[in-house]
């Protein structure tokens, strides 16, 4: 009955969330404060008041059931043949800003090591991973190197703070892209005729939503089969973080298949509400602790991000880009596939399918290159 109780709340809080998402007076409000966040936040004050059961299993079977199923789901709307039509420039802009947060945090936590946590490299790597992909591959990586609940909290919180600030200072400075352009002595915009379009696959069905939903699940059942027989490693340490690097790889090699591509729409509209479920279970787990430890993580996200940054001017007068491709490939680092388009329409219209496609790139390989940077901070840091 707990668990039942649990679980129930945990998805009508979801549900609420969503639904006031949609309300138009709420929509500014959650421009500012997003989804996944109050997702995750509500659930934890939920529980600290005593309105839900404290560690509960159902809190745990969804983050590791429902986790890998979701991703399955998610990435199937990943198309990778079709972001090399983006082009050299837009490639190179992404290129430079995954580079920049990969290499960039672990640079900076080194900086600040001696008062970092000993596992501080686990909350790189996952800080990293959503800032080259998005929240599914934060949720990945929690999943994958077992980042310490209050850890993730605070990493929560440095996500949305830094990401959203980024946004707004991308969009503030579109008002001087004349006067930066010429300082970076950039080339204008490649032909619209060599963008790639914003043709989306058809609409949802019930027979393409049971597609989705059985290769979903198809992958999980085999990725779980041959996680159970990989050994660990100081980076994946369990059985459900082979299953979720499996599960990944297994949805992206599947989505470079033509007939399913014509199930991305519908994999997003199921997968989306299954990834928030998922990140309120993990707020149910969670505690107010994890907030003493924000003021850390926000310094290192900012230092973090003021270093991309710097790195995409350097790249972009170098490269010769202009301010309108570095900004929404920068965007699409630490926003997604939705505000990546928003950034890129405010410079130029034809700017919005490149800013979609580098997102879905970024959602690809997210997961690695998060990898990546625990990688690197737990060779510096330990």
């Amino acid at each position: 009955m707990s668990s039942c109780w649990a679980f129930g709340g945990v998805a009508v809080i979801v549900a609420a969330v969503l639904v006031a998402s949609r309300l138009p007076p709420a929509q500014r409000f959650f421009r500012i404060l997003p989804v996944p966040l109050w997702c995750y936040l509500l659930p934890m004050i939920a529980v600290a008041l005593g309105w839900l059961p404290a560690t509960d299993a159902a809190y745990r079977q969804v983050t590791d059931h429902l986790l890998p199923f979701t991703l399955g789901l998610l990435l199937l709307d990943v198309h990778l043949p079709s972001v090399w039509s983006i082009g050299r420039g837009g490639l190179l802009a992404m290129g430079v800003g995954m580079t920049g947060v990969v290499l960039g945090l672990p640079l900076v936590a080194w900086g600040f090591r001696q008062v970092l946590p000993p596992e501080a490299w686990k909350g790189v790597g996952a800080l990293a991973a959503t800032w080259t992909g998005g929240s599914m591959n934060l949720l990945a990586l929690r999943g994958i190197l077992q980042t310490p609940e209050q850890m993730f909290t605070a990493l929560m919180l440095t996500d949305a703070v830094i990401a959203y600030s980024w946004m707004a200072l991308l969009i503030a400075a579109s008002s001087r892209a004349p006067t930066i352009d010429r300082w970076l002595g950039a080339i204008p915009l490649i032909p619209a005729s060599s963008l790639p379009s914003l043709s989306r696959s058809p609409p949802c069905t019930l027979r393409t939503a049971a597609w989705c939903l059985a290769l979903a699940l198809g992958f999980t059942l085999l990725a779980r089969g041959l996680a159970s027989r990989l050994p660990s490693t100081s980076l994946v340490t369990s059985a459900n973080g082979w299953t979720v690097l499996l599960v990944t790889t297994l949805a992206l090699s599947a989505g470079c298949l033509r007939p399913i591509q014509r199930l991305g729409r519908c994999a997003t509209m199921l997968g989306t509400p299954a990834l928030y479920l998922v990140l309120a279970a993990m707020g149910a787990q969670a505690t107010l602790e994890g907030f003493r430890s924000a003021p850390l993580w926000l310094a290192i996200g900012t230092a973090g991000a003021v270093l991309h940054g710097c790195l995409m001017l350097a790249a972009g007068r170098w490269l010769r880009l202009p301010l309108g491709l570095l900004a929404t490939a920068s965007q699409a680092n630490f926003g997604g596939v939705i505000s990546a388009p928003l950034v890129g329409a405010v410079y130029h219209e034809r700017l919005v399918p490149v800013g979609l496609c580098l997102a879905l790139l970024g959602n690809a390989l997210g997961t690695y290159l998060g990898l990546v940077a625990a990688s690197l901070s737990r060779l510096i840091l330990t």
